[in-house]
């Protein structure tokens, strides 16, 4: 059936509706030799059992809410994927039929995402620190939370699996990022997932279509079922320069007083943006944020043809044109369940922070990839202007904005507030493709085929 039902009992929670909670830890490990993969199976069998669920999320969503016990403990949610290379060591003869997740982060990085820093200085997924297993430990208790990651990550060691990568982020106050714009704002709705519109779920999961009432497309070769209602996974560490952000925007509002009396750094950031602080949509002779308390995402850029009132290269119409350029047929959406790390900056300046960016797609080459390397990296589509906030040239970007008295051109005089710091692709398998996966695990004979499996896959792609 193309239109079957979404398996909520079988796809994991992070993937639809999110996790949303107040902490997550991520705990990435490496298994490079056979016996290190063989190993994480064993390990991978005894915890798929606890990995969440869509339906646990839901069953579950208000004690993690209010923090009430579940069988006298408070509830963690558990979420996992797999690296390209572990996939290949137990099935071998399955293939993700995506450029992007079959190259790995590390071979595209400079090529496709304008990155230019050093994969061997990564504090995420360095070659010498590969990430194979990335695992999600959340909850809203951070002593529950921390418990648990302990007590799997004892667990992982004692099975002979190396830490390769640890991080907590943590939910800041309003749901803000370090920039102090509401985040997780704009997500797509995806069709039978409590909505009858929507995005087909095609779009974000394997063996579903893309489009109501189609086939699901063939984006997998897979005998066994492994791939069904998985999801590719794009992990990034981000790091945000907080107060030269801040500079950058007070600096150059002073000197276009003349240009646009009574522009404030707040305002110059929301241009940038394309929001405000509050996530209120820019409107027309707006001086200030209007501080919405349920932030408007049923807007678009329809009316604002010349981008008068939000810029073209502003972040959000980067990303998301909203109908606003003839030449957009389709606006590739991912789901984005990312969460900061570090500290607020007022509250301690020093210390590193920024953005945990998880999103799960079907198809990262055509999604994550291309609005990055296609929209964000590019300062003539969607429409006319760099994104400052996010593009990744190094030159000097520009994007016009438009004031009282005409436009402006505003140039970032080269100067980036959001440095990468690492990152990988990887497969989040439904929870019976996750068992399965443990059941099969690779023998030596099947592991022998894995360099004809490679020829085959890029015969595919």
């Amino acid at each position: 059936m193309s239109d079957r039902p979404l398996a909520f009992d079988d796809i994991q929670g992070d993937i639809l509706g999110g996790f949303n909670t107040d902490v997550q830890i991520l705990l990435g490990f490496g298994a490079t030799e056979d016996t290190g993969r063989a190993a994480a199976f064993a390990w991978l069998a005894a915890l798929a059992p606890d990995i969440t669920s869509v339906a646990d999320v839901r069953l579950n969503r208000t004690a993690m809410k209010t923090h009430e016990t579940c069988a006298g403990a408070t509830p963690i949610w558990l979420a996992v994927a797999l690296s390209k290379a572990l996939l290949g060591f137990a099935v071998p003869d399955v293939l993700i039929l995506d450029q992007a997740f079959h190259d790995g982060m590390i071979d595209g990085a400079a090529s496709s995402l304008g990155d230019r820093s050093n994969p061997d200085e990564w504090v995420a997924g360095a070659p010498s620190r590969p990430i194979d297993i990335l695992l999600k430990v959340a909850g809203n208790d951070p002593g529950a939370v921390t418990a648990r990651a302990e007590a799997l990550l004892d667990d992982a060691l004692s099975r002979g699996l190396t830490l390769t990568y640890r991080e907590r982020g943590d939910r800041l106050p309003g749901d803000i990022e370090h920039f102090g714009f509401r985040d997780h704002i704009s997500q797509p709705e995806v069709l039978g997932d409590g909505t009858a519109g929507g995005h087909a779920p095609g779009r974000f999961l394997f063996g579903y279509p893309r489009d109501p009432g189609g086939r699901p497309p063939a984006l997998t070769v897979d005998p066994h079922g492994v791939t069904d209602n998985g999801s590719l996974l794009v992990f990034r560490r981000l790091v945000q320069d907080v107060q030269a952000f801040r500079r950058f925007t007070a600096e150059r509002a002073a000197s276009l007083q003349a240009a646009w009396p009574g522009l404030t750094a707040d305002h110059l950031a929301a241009l940038i943006v394309g929001r405000w602080p509050s996530g209120a949509p820019l409107a027309a002779g707006q001086r200030a944020d209007p501080r919405a308390t349920d932030p408007d995402d049923s807007f678009d850029f329809f009316g604002d043809d010349d981008g008068m009132v939000c810029p073209f290269g502003a972040h959000i119409r980067k990303v998301n044109p909203r109908k606003g350029s003839s030449d957009v047929v389709e606006v590739p959406r991912m789901l984005r369940r990312g969460i900061p790390f570090g500290p607020l900056f007022d509250e301690n300046p020093t210390v590193e922070r920024g953005l945990l960016f998880l999103a799960y797609q079907a198809s990262i080459t055509g999604t994550f990839l291309f609005v990055s390397s296609r929209w964000m990296n590019s300062g003539k589509s969607p429409g006319k202007g760099d994104d400052l906030l996010v593009g990744r040239p190094f030159d000097d970007r520009a994007m016009l904005i438009h004031g009282p008295n005409g436009p402006i051109e505003l140039r970032s005089g080269g100067l980036q507030w959001i440095r990468p710091t690492g990152g990988v692709y990887l497969f989040a398998p439904g929870i019976a493709g996750l068992k399965k996966l443990c059941a099969i695990t690779g023998s030596p004979a099947s592991i022998a085929t894995s360099d004809r499996c490679d020829a085959e896959v890029a015969a595919f792609l």
